[in-house]
C-alpha cells in the first residue's frame, strides 16, 4: 500500500506517529512517501525569526536541499528526531551540523537554512496536504493512496508508540476508516502530551 506521511521535524506528535507507522511497516507491506509541512507556513510565522516553528522551518529548508543532493528523507527525519526528540536538543546550527556529519552529507548544505528560496516548494508540499485532507488540518497527516483515489487524515496522534501487535490492530483499523468515504472524524480530549522517550525502543 503507497502512503503519504506529511510531517514537521518540529511536532513530537508527528514523531511519534512516524515510528508507528515505521513499526507496522515491520508486518504490512507499505511504500512511504515522507513529505514535509511547514507549520511556521501553516501558522503564518514566516516572516518573523522568532516564531515558535522558524527553527524547524530552518531544518525543513536543509533537508529539502540535501533531498535534491540524494539524501534519503526518512534518514534526515529520524537522525533530526533523535537529536532534537530523544536527547534534547533545540534545533541550531550546531544540531543541523551534527545531522549532516553523521549522515556524510555536505557540510556545506547547512547554508540552505537560511535560503528562502526553498520556502517556495515547502508552501507547496504543505498545500498538498491541505488540498488532499482538508485546509482544517495539521500534522501528522497520512494521505493512503487507493486505486481510483487518495484520501487522508489527521492523525492518528498517539500518546505513546504501541507495541507490534497493537501497532498493526491500529493500522488495519485505519485503513477500513480510509476506505469508506462517508466517514470524516472522530476526537478526544488528549490526557498530556507525548511520551517521545517511548519510541527509542523503536
Amino acid at each position: 500500500m503507497k502512503i503519504t506521511y506529511y510531517f514537521d521535524p518540529a511536532c513530537p506528535w508527528c514523531w511519534v506517529t512516524s515510528r508507528w507507522i515505521l513499526m507496522t511497516s515491520n508486518k504490512r507491506e507499505l511504500d512511504i512517501e515522507w513529505k514535509l509541512f511547514s507549520l511556521a507556513y501553516k501558522n503564518g510565522e514566516l516572516e518573523d525569526p522568532k516564531n515558535n516553528h522558524m527553527p524547524s522551518h530552518r531544518v525543513e529548508r536543509v533537508m529539502l536541499a540535501a533531498i535534491k543532493k540524494g539524501a534519503s528523507m526518512i534518514d534526515l527525519y529520524t537522525n533530526f528526531g533523535i537529536q532534537h526528540f530523544l536527547t534534547g536538543n533545540e534545533y541550531n546550527d550546531k544540531v543541523i551540523s551534527s545531522v549532516l556529519d553523521q549522515l556524510k552529507l555536505d557540510k556545506e548544505l547547512i547554508k540552505f537554512a537560511d535560503n528562502k528560496s526553498l520556502d517556495k516548494e515547502l508552501i507547496k508540499s504543505s498545500e498538498q496536504a491541505l488540498k488532499d485532507v482538508g485546509q482544517d488540518i495539521g500534522v501528522p497527516t497520512i494521505v493512503f493512496h487507493f486505486d481510483d483515489k487518495k484520501t487522508g487524515f489527521f492523525g492518528p496522534v498517539l500518546k505513546e508508540l504501541p507495541d507490534q501487535d497493537q501497532s498493526v490492530k491500529l493500522w488495519d483499523s485505519i485503513v477500513e476508516l480510509a476506505k469508506y468515504d462517508k466517514f470524516y472524524e472522530l476526537k478526544r480530549g488528549r490526557q498530556g502530551g507525548p511520551d517521545v522517550y517511548s519510541t527509542a525502543k523503536c
